[in-house]
């Protein structure tokens, strides 16, 4: 009997963040989402992967069956996808489907509008720049795939 294989196909694309705030001194233009990652754990019953990742890196680790894909930048125009087989162990297919984990972050943008209006200290001798940045991080976000 030949062994049992499968294929998997990501594609990542950012929608139109209308949301998010940013500061009025900002350009004007699509945002830029930073540090993307995509963490795919695959089942037990996957024996090994070979992927592949038309913008950035992807790597496979045999001995938890997880793949991280690294895109790193991304805007509104790009279309990052991974492309893969598997091979399965067994007769059957996975009892499970373990969902997909995304990291990314946006810099000079902020969820809430939050934003500091001023800046006081005492007991210094040195006038102080108020300087803030912000910057939305994805927290732990999940896509389940059916």
């Amino acid at each position: 009997d030949a062994p049992l294989s499968g294929r998997i196909s990501v594609i990542v694309s950012a929608r139109s963040i209308s949301s998010l705030v940013f500061p009025s001194t900002r350009q004007k233009g699509s945002a830029v989402i930073e540090e993307v990652s995509v963490t795919i754990p695959f089942p037990k019953v996957v024996r090994t992967t070979k992927l592949s990742a038309n913008i950035g890196s992807v790597l496979y680790d045999e001995a938890g069956r997880v793949a991280k894909w690294t895109i790193g930048k991304l805007n509104e125009k790009m279309r990052p996808q991974l492309t893969g087989t598997m091979v399965l162990d067994g007769t059957g297919r996975p009892e499970e489907n373990p969902p997909l984990s995304v990291e990314w972050k946006i810099p000079l943008a902020s969820v809430s509008g939050l934003s500091v209006s001023g800046l006081s200290m005492s007991g210094e001798n040195y006038k102080p720049y108020k300087g803030v940045r912000n910057i939305a991080k994805s927290g732990r976000f999940q896509v389940r795939c059916g």
